[in-house]
């Protein structure tokens, strides 16, 4: 719906936010969680400046969440949808710094530099492939590759889960972007069907039940490993 910027008053936005108010309200409710998920790894940095170091943080994740984030930004750019593009900028915007901050409190970043690097140059040629394609093509394309990579990355959580078993402990993940995700994922599933896209639906239902099941490690195992206490052995006396 277009609007003549030159008649906008309070009243015809507010008249407009209330035509369908149980929808604009979910709209508001989605686009709070949404900022909310995409800031919360910022606890993590906060760890990584106190600590000085980042090695204690697996880089899948937020990797993952670049790659998956521009995917959609291009795919929401074949919707012509306002809202998805500006929340997608934002996201790419700050996952990748993110991981920049990673990259520079890692210990050993050289081979973290090259992947990224890697990834960039893959993403950069794949646009231009998809830059190439008529909108109709480039369209359901990139839908399938962005689902499909989305539901890659959803496959991270099997491997977390496994690394949480296998340590008795879910130190190396914080809790806060697990449970903005399933909360998002399921808000995303209900914008799915809302405007009936048949990719961000299969991609997110995948997502929400991966997540879910990444998210009830946490009550199952402790977020910081338990210091133990060594006893020095008493020194031996000559008599």
């Amino acid at each position: 719906m277009e609007i003549d910027l030159g008649t906008v008053s309070a009243s015809r936005l507010f008249a407009m936010y209330t035509s369908n108010l149980v929808w604009s309200l979910f709209l508001t409710s989605t686009a709070l969680h949404a900022v909310a998920l995409i800031t919360s790894p910022v606890q993590a940095v906060h760890k990584w400046v106190r600590r000085q170091s980042s090695d204690s943080d697996t880089p899948i994740p937020y990797i993952c969440a670049v790659i998956g984030s521009a995917l959609w930004l291009r795919y929401s750019i074949f919707l012509r949808d306002t809202k998805l593009i500006l929340l997608q900028t934002y996201a790419v915007s700050m996952q990748l710094f993110f991981v920049i901050a990673l990259i520079f409190y890692r210990t050993k970043r050289r081979k973290l530099i090259r992947l990224m690097t890697g990834i960039a140059a893959a993403l950069s040629l794949l646009f231009l492939y998809i830059g190439n394609m008529n909108d109709e093509d480039g369209k359901e394309f990139t839908g399938r590759i962005a689902s499909g990579a989305q539901i890659a990355g959803s496959l991270v959580c099997p491997y977390l889960i496994y690394k949480a078993v296998t340590s008795k402990c879910i130190d190396f993940v914080p809790l806060a972007p697990v449970v903005f995700t399933w909360v998002m994922e399921l808000h995303a599933i209900v914008y799915s069907i809302g405007i009936d896209d048949f990719y961000m639906l299969l991609a997110n239902v995948i997502f929400f039940c991966m997540d879910g099941s990444l998210l009830s490690m946490f009550f199952v195992y402790p977020t910081e490993k338990k210091k133990k206490n060594l006893k020095s052995s008493p020194i031996p006396t000559v008599m």
